[in-house]
């Protein structure tokens, strides 16, 4: 801009100097003005064709940051403030990409970790399981038999907790991978309820799905993961809901979003938990006497995110309701 300025202010001193030499009829000095004009704005030009060229090679830099590649241009006058710039751009992408690697392969090790512990809990667990199952074919007092439930009783709970805790590191640690391929959500949804239906069937909870569209309601989304994220909220709904209430499951959608909504008749959450439960290992104040660990609507949310949806959560007058809202792209 002051470059602009200062050339327009020396474009009509200039003016007015050749006017009076006109005037005065000096023609050689008028001459030499004019070609010292033309001189000017010639090198003006340069001036302004160099500094877009300079601007052109930092605009490039940059798109090569953004695109995680090497910043590959050279510079030919290290004096300029354009390769200066280019010098410091050249250093922060080196020192990114060398925290990238080094994020990455923090990453391997963490996947490689969690294999190996995967392996080494389920392991004796799985012998555990077995040896288990002989005992049970073997054993015929009553007493005994009772011992042995409560043994696999435990067993069940450390196997489900070890497959938790892994989940949740995996999720943590942004290891899962999503793959969307356009699906019926209804089916997705009728998955998940069949995975809740025994437990429900037990309290004699009326668990009922209600679809505001007649045809097939088509989403892009990771079959196995999203019926994982909708068994994690039915699960929850069943667990903290009184014996002979009711889960409603609300599939809605517009243009934008395709909406499963669960509202339950339970227990629900305290003023300002909305946000909280969603943390892992917290646990809602109203609970008492229940079993749980805090992971379920930790693993539903990451989930949810991978999927670039989002969760809301909002209390009742009697129990609670979570909404998944899933974005439309990809559906057909």
């Amino acid at each position: 801009m002051k470059i602009h300025i200062c050339s327009t202010g020396i474009w009509v001193v200039s003016s007015i100097f050749l006017c009076i030499l006109a005037y005065r009829q000096e023609w050689y000095l008028f001459f030499g003005v004019v070609l010292l004009d033309f001189l000017f704005f010639y090198h003006q030009k340069y001036v302004d064709r160099m500094y877009a060229k300079e601007l052109e090679k930092i605009t490039d830099a940059l798109d090569q940051m953004l695109l995680k590649k090497e910043i590959t241009m050279g510079y030919e006058n290290a004096d300029t403030l354009s390769a200066k710039i280019l010098t410091q751009l050249h250093r922060i992408n080196a020192a990114n990409n060398g925290y990238q690697n080094f994020l990455q392969q923090e990453k391997e090790g963490i996947k490689k970790l969690l294999a190996e512990i995967s392996h080494q809990l389920r392991t004796p667990l799985a012998n555990m399981e077995s040896y288990l199952a002989l005992l049970d074919d073997e054993i015929r007092v009553k007493s005994q038999k009772e011992y042995l439930e409560a043994v696999k009783c435990s067993e069940e709970k450390i196997k489900f907790l070890t497959e938790r805790f892994i989940l949740a590191a995996r999720m943590e640690n942004n290891i899962i991978q999503i793959h969307k391929i356009p699906s019926d959500l209804k089916e997705t949804v009728a998955r998940a309820v069949f995975q809740v239906y025994k437990n429900a069937e037990r309290k004699e909870i009326f668990i009922e799905v209600t679809d505001e569209r007649i045809d097939k309601c088509m989403l892009g989304h990771d079959v196995n993961w999203l019926s994982e994220a909708v068994y994690n909220l039915l699960d929850n709904s069943v667990k903290y809901s009184p014996k002979n209430s009711c889960i409603n499951i609300f599939l809605r959608t517009n243009e934008m979003f395709s909406e499963i909504c669960v509202e339950d008749e339970g227990i629900g959450i305290e003023k300002d938990e909305e946000n909280k439960i969603f943390q892992i290992y917290y646990r809602g104040k109203n609970i008492s006497g229940e079993e749980g660990y805090g992971m379920g609507l930790f693993i539903t949310r990451e989930i949810i995110k991978k999927h670039d949806g989002f969760l809301k959560a909002k209390r009742r007058k009697q129990g609670l309701s979570i909404s998944i809202f899933l974005p439309k792209t990809g559906t057909s």
